[in-house]
């Protein structure tokens, strides 16, 4: 959990039984409220040999466990479609999209030919102000503003990590850390030999640039000399 000031607290091991219970009086508790149930109904439910509810804690995050955490909040926001998954067929020209077996189909995979693949891909984009993603608690857009308000009537409530001065080394490797993450390629690795690289100078000027690329052999060079100019007699 996220305590008032910001800091991510892992809770110890809760007994299943009793946070079920607990979980199911303030769930028919706020169905009362709502006076979507009344009390009959709620001793009814009660009478139950099973409580109706099923909780799983089995999955655990420490305090200090980067990865765990790093692996939720990459389960907070899912692409509809896994990189992972495709492949593409160069002799036909399709895509196999593998996922889970389908319950009706008795098929785990979907075939798309090169044009069906893009409409099936575009059809996840949600129209203009449309929102699929919903934010809660410590995400929420009430709390985000105010601890933003908190922060702009009192500096001083800022936590020391959140002030802390990032260095120019620091600066510099980010480009690479999220270049990794992105595109799961690490841009200070060798493709050749594997060794870490460093960042030299930051070439701008394009002559330089196409110099560069040309004795690499990476500059695309055309297949037909440009036209000559001719005169007219």
């Amino acid at each position: 959990m996220f305590t008032p000031t910001g800091w991510f607290v892992a809770f110890p091991k809760i007994d299943l039984y009793a946070l079920e219970h607990l979980f199911r009086h303030r769930v028919l508790r706020l169905l009362l409220r709502e006076r979507r149930i009344d009390d009959a109904v709620i001793r009814k439910l009660l009478s139950w040999r099973h409580s109706g509810f099923s909780l799983h804690n089995a999955v655990r995050v420490g305090g200090h466990d980067a990865e765990g955490r790093h692996a939720v909040a990459e389960s907070i926001l899912r692409s509809p479609f896994s990189l992972e998954k495709l492949r593409y067929q160069a002799r036909t020209g399709t895509i196999i999209y593998q996922s889970k077996m389908h319950p009706v189909l008795k098929r785990n995979f979907e075939v798309f030919s090169a044009t069906d693949w893009p409409a099936a891909l575009t059809a996840h984009i949600p129209n203009a102000g449309e929102h699929l993603v919903r934010y809660y608690r410590w995400y929420s857009n009430v709390k985000r503003g105010k601890r933003r308000k908190t922060q702009a009537e009192n500096p001083l409530s800022v936590s020391s990590e959140d002030c802390r001065e990032v260095s120019n080394g620091a600066a510099k490797r980010a480009w690479a850390r999220l270049g990794k993450q992105v595109y799961e390629v690490d841009p200070l690795i060798c493709p050749h030999c594997g060794s870490a690289m460093r960042v030299i100078a930051f070439i701008e000027q394009p002559a330089v640039i196409e110099k560069i690329l040309i004795h690499l052999g990476l500059w695309p060079i055309l297949a037909h000399s440009p036209p000559t100019a001719s005169v007219a007699a």
